[in-house]
């Protein structure tokens, strides 16, 4: 049996770097710039008009170790791990020969992962259907979450003096939910009028475990072969690591009272129940057999061995069709017993995902990264814009 993956299966052609939205309205691109001056920062990223007064901002916080390309290019604030698992690759055909193809047409590899979904980003979207968006990357995304909703606090304020007194519906990704929860519970809020929660651990998720070795771990997220994939501008830099206040039933999760000081901010979870982030095919080259012999390989059928004749009508060896064919042998975070993996979104749980006191709770068949890219995420943010309260 040969067990490799045809060159042309792994050949993707990967974005190498982020490109910003396209914002050509001079007078938001004005705005845009005076906000990062404002705050003394380069990174947010708005296409909203000062000039709009009545009309509310959707406001994107990006979750764990993540970036502001979350939602800009998902591809750059996943990891990379946004693929499309519900991809089922077909047999790759090698043409008709006497032996296997040769053995320069594979590499020694025993697996093809699901390919990278390229989709567009949320903010985009947005922005196409003229809603106002504003987005930007923590500078601590692995650290405090004390310290993030201080910045979101900063941002808050950069957007009051900015933007003037806009209704704002903040969305919040993974850890960029308990950000939200701790600037309301900290904050009189002005702006905030709805927060959507999307998988967010309101009850920690056991994944925490994973990062015991403190140290050893902020060395390797610095350094820029690993950086890359949390921080693709090389700007931001890990200086602590805070994974205890997301563990299940943390002290700082179990102390937070937002909602008792927020009472007029509507509040809406939404869980992902699919734990599936890629499939990985074996591959094996097979040769198509039948006992049908003829006498012209351009006459057979697919699955024909054929016998070849010269003119002095001597036999010559049999020619095969050989295929690749693919044998799902392992789906990524299928079947563990964690309930993240078994009644969750991969990283968290439905359970901690829709704990606590909502208005609304809702569940998608997608995965923790999709949460953030989704569709039915763009039709209920879009709802929930017509039915701002008037100003």
């Amino acid at each position: 049996m040969n067990v490799f993956i045809p060159k042309h299966i792994l050949k993707e052609k990967e974005p190498l770097h982020p490109l910003p939205p396209k914002i050509e309205n001079l007078e938001a691109v004005a705005a845009q710039n005076e906000l990062n001056a404002l705050l003394k920062r380069e990174d947010i990223s708005a296409n909203a008009l000062p000039s709009e007064e009545k009309k509310p901002i959707v406001l994107l916080l990006h979750g764990y170790g993540s970036s502001k390309w979350l939602y800009i290019e998902p591809y750059f604030g996943t990891f990379g791990w946004l693929r499309d698992y519900h991809f089922r690759p077909k047999p790759k055909s090698f043409g008709w020969h006497s032996k296997p193809p040769p053995s320069h047409m594979y590499l020694p590899f025993a697996y093809s992962i699901s390919p990278i979904l390229k989709v567009e980003g949320l903010f985009v979207r947005l922005m196409r259907k003229r809603i106002d968006v504003i987005t930007y990357s923590q500078k601590e995304p692995f650290g405090d979450i004390n310290l993030s909703a201080n910045e979101l606090k900063e941002i808050l304020d950069g957007i009051k003096r900015v933007y003037g007194e806009r209704r704002i519906l903040v969305v919040g990704h993974s850890r960029g939910g308990i950000c939200i929860r701790k600037y309301l519970e900290q904050n009189k809020n002005e702006l905030i009028e709805k927060a959507i929660f999307l998988g967010t651990p309101h009850r920690g998720t056991n994944l925490t475990n994973l990062f015991f070795l403190k140290q050893p771990l902020i060395k390797l997220l610095n350094e820029s072969n690993l950086k890359r994939f949390w921080d693709i501008t090389g700007r931001r830099r890990v200086t602590s690591l805070k994974p205890e206040q997301l563990s299940t039933n943390s002290k700082f999760l179990l102390d937070l009272k937002d909602r008792e000081q927020t009472p007029n901010v509507k509040y809406i979870f939404i869980a992902g129940n699919c734990a599936t982030y890629a499939h990985i095919y074996s591959w094996k080259i097979e040769q198509t057999v039948t006992k049908r012999t003829i006498k012209h390989i351009f006459s057979t059928k697919e699955g024909d061995a054929v016998n070849i004749k010269n003119n002095e009508g001597k036999k010559k060896e049999k020619v095969y069709h050989w295929l690749a064919k693919p044998k799902k042998i392992l789906t990524i975070f299928e079947g563990v017993l964690l309930p993240e993996f078994a009644q969750g979104d991969g990283m968290v749980s439905l359970k901690s995902a829709l704990y606590g006191e909502a208005d609304e709770k809702i569940i998608f068949n997608v995965n923790h990264e999709e949460l953030a890219v989704c569709e039915p995420l763009e039709r209920k943010i879009l709802k929930e814009l017509t039915n701002f309260n008037p100003k």
